[in-house]
């Protein structure tokens, strides 16, 4: 009798020990099944961020050579709407010669092609973009909405395939009359090559850079890692001069690591035997999470905040600060002749002299390059002259730098609510326009 008691509890026992072992393993499937989602869901997320990255990049390019067409626009106006032929020619040259992605730069007055530079291989561009199919629709809403719109590629008259950035210029008292258009015409395959979009194919991930047609949401791919269809992809939408871009990015294993994935299949094995560690490991996963979103909102080489971080804040306390937008004179000149360590170095003492100087008073967030915004707390003692001018004296002290005396200098614009806007795009568009207009007039000081 006491045998079969024995043999009775030993088979009770076998299966307390096997449905237990059968809950374990369907608690670590299910922890194992939770864990790779929650580990392919913050990849994505991360990724997300990574593409903004190189939204920023696109859009400071771009910026680059929007600024350049705006040269023209300066001439317009110290010349009372006029420019010469030998003007522009001058300086196209000059700009082409320091630009090589730019292939020509042209002037549209009342929107009919009348100069373009270089001449040779330009014989065709001379019409009316008003007039023609492929060009008119951009014209008119570049002209009615008096803003710069780039293009989709199009094949150009020079040949070739090019993205075309239109300005449309207005003069007279109020600059409310219409003078035409400044345009910059980029070779597609050279703006492909400045950029670091090739660094995701390091990380095992294929991409596809795309602009959306406008009338019929097509997507044209002006660049990609590899022709075949993208998996389980990430995709983030962004408005580039009023021309959507899509950046596709997609990866193999559904955005979990192979040896992560053997990884986590060796704990669900062992998970019966390793529950506490188990837990601590997907405590860490989660507190890893926290601390890559964290610092997803700080500039990596100056400790500023960066520019996801402005345009939340930004959005919450636009109304109570006064906006503020900086931008080195001659960094570029100075990274070229000294080199980007040099460079760097300049942005980190530079950005150390305005924490110094804002303190409490305000948040500085370096946007990109040697772009920053400031959001200034606003009070009843804040002279924003003065304080434009007490900046651009603390950063104007000369550095030391590798051996090396480096002078540089801030133009630096602003707006208030709600004297120059209602909403945070209007303030910040001339907070950027008052910026452009004092570095305008700080290059026109120094000229020799």
């Amino acid at each position: 009798m006491s045998s079969i008691r024995y043999k009775a509890l030993r088979l009770k026992r076998i299966g307390i020990v096997v449905m237990l072992s059968f809950i374990y393993m369907s608690v670590g499937y299910f922890i194992f099944d939770l864990s790779n989602n929650l580990t392919e869901e913050r990849n994505k997320t991360n990724m997300r961020h990574l593409l903004k990255k190189y939204e920023s990049e696109i859009l400071i390019k771009v910026n680059e050579y929007l600024t350049l067409s705006k040269v023209y626009k300066y001439m317009l106006f110290k010349n009372d709407s006029f420019i010469s032929k030998n003007d522009f020619t001058s300086i196209s040259k000059n700009l082409i010669e320091k630009n090589k992605v730019i292939k020509s730069l042209q002037l549209a007055p009342n929107g009919t092609v009348k100069y373009a530079y270089p001449e040779k291989g330009n014989e065709n561009v001379y019409i009316d973009l008003f007039a023609d199919k492929k060009r008119r629709g951009d014209a008119i809403y570049a002209r009615d909405n008096r803003v710069s719109i780039m293009s989709e590629p199009l094949e150009l008259f020079q040949g070739g395939i090019g993205l075309i950035i239109r300005t449309p210029i207005f003069v007279g008292k109020d600059f409310n009359t219409f003078w035409g258009f400044s345009i910059v015409i980029l070779k597609v395959n050279d703006f492909l090559n400045t950029l670091s979009l090739p660094e995701l194919c390091d990380g095992g991930y294929n991409y596809k850079l795309s602009v959306i047609q406008k009338n019929s949401n097509n997507k044209i791919v002006i660049s990609e890692s590899s022709s075949d269809d993208l998996v389980n992809a990430v995709e983030h939408e962004f408005s580039v001069l009023n021309q959507n871009w899509l950046i596709s990015v997609g990866s193999p294993g559904k955005w979990i690591n192979e040896l992560e994935y053997i990884y986590k299949t060796y704990i669900l094995v062992f998970f019966v035997f390793a529950l506490s560690l188990i837990t601590y490991m997907f405590y860490r996963l989660l507190i890893k999470k926290e601390k890559m979103y964290e610092l997803s909102y700080i500039d990596s080489l100056t400790g500023l905040y960066n520019r996801r971080a402005f345009d939340k804040d930004a959005k919450k306390s636009f109304k109570s600060s006064i906006l503020f937008f900086c931008d080195l004179n001659g960094f570029k000149k100075i990274n070229d002749i000294y080199g980007h360590e040099v460079g760097d170095q300049l942005l980190i003492e530079v950005s150390k002299r305005m924490r110094s100087f804002i303190d409490s008073k305000g948040t500085i967030y370096r946007l990109g390059g040697d772009e920053f915004s400031i959001l200034l707390n606003k009070n009843d003692s804040v002279d924003v002259h003065v304080f434009i001018n007490e900046l651009f004296e603390i950063i104007s002290e000369s550095l030391l730098i590798s051996d090396v005396v480096i002078n540089i200098s801030i133009s630096t614009g602003y707006s208030v609510y709600p004297v120059d806007g209602l909403i945070l795009e209007d303030l910040i568009r001339i907070a950027d326009k008052r910026m452009y207009q004092a570095k305008f007039q700080y290059k026109n000081r120094n000229k020799v």
